[in-house]
């Protein structure tokens, strides 16, 4: 890892992750309590326990996003009793997969108060997985949707070509500049508007995750409880160049 990378990594996921454990330890002082401890199974209460100690500060005793740590962030944590997740690769109205929810503990949802819990061992975080989705009888009666990932087969050839990310840049104009700004800095005409903040595109870590697949994804199923839509009806061809433009205002002067 060479120390520009280094030094990336502390900014963007070593002190906010500072920050919110700094934030638990000051407002977890209630120990989250989806049903009765007698209720849980083995993995949902050992879900409980990792819940208290890393996710009751933000998202609250009762899972309901309502904590005091919450008044501080702009962008809300969710209400896990919606059974609604943003960061999914799952259509509209259809719940998450266990890979979707794992993979933003991983990455953490960058340009919010969301950490990476990338450290933290993967059994302790399929059991807080577990233990999240007793906030919901959404997760008793409905099954995930398909994952898009099963759709995307590879990263065509032309992406990041200069016809591509020229192809993007008409696309980008077209579609996105009102909320996220004639420069992708998130500072469109009705931004300011929105009950979520737009994404700053030029942002140098990707809340959707690393690959250009992950900003596929959220071009064609969208963010569901936020203001950014799906574009599935552009065709595949076209959400691969505005990816190619996307990974472009992202990588300007490097």
């Amino acid at each position: 890892m060479g120390e520009n990378t280094a030094i990336r990594w502390i900014l963007f996921f070593f002190f906010p992750a500072l920050f919110v454990y700094g934030l638990l330890h000051v407002y977890s002082s209630k120990p989250a309590q989806a049903k009765k401890t007698a209720e849980l199974t083995e993995m949902e209460e050992a879900g409980r326990k990792v819940y208290n100690k890393f996710c009751v500060g933000c998202h609250g005793e009762n899972g309901d996003g309502n904590s005091m740590a919450a008044p501080f962030f702009k962008d809300k944590p969710p209400n896990f009793h919606t059974g609604v997740f943003r960061w999914k690769s799952t259509p509209e109205g259809t719940l998450p997969t266990d890979e979707d929810l794992l993979h933003v503990l991983d990455w953490g949802i960058p340009q919010t108060p969301m950490p990476s819990f990338h450290l933290v061992p993967e059994v302790q975080k399929r059991a807080v997985i577990a233990y999240i989705k007793t906030f919901s009888d959404r997760w008793k009666k409905e099954q995930p949707g398909e994952s898009v990932y099963s759709q995307i087969k590879q990263i065509p050839p032309y992406f990041a070509t200069k016809e591509s990310i020229e192809k993007g840049k008409e696309l980008y104009a077209a579609n996105c500049t009102a909320c996220h700004g004639e420069n992708g800095k998130g500072d469109g005409p009705i931004a300011s508007t929105l009950p979520v903040p737009p994404t700053n595109l030029t942002y140098p870590v990707r809340a959707a995750g690393p690959s250009p697949k992950d900003t596929f994804r959220v071009l064609t199923v969208g963010l569901e409880g936020s203001p950014m839509p799906k574009f599935d009806h552009l065709s595949e061809e076209d959400r691969w160049h505005l990816v190619s433009y996307i990974a472009y205002l992202m990588n300007q002067g490097k």
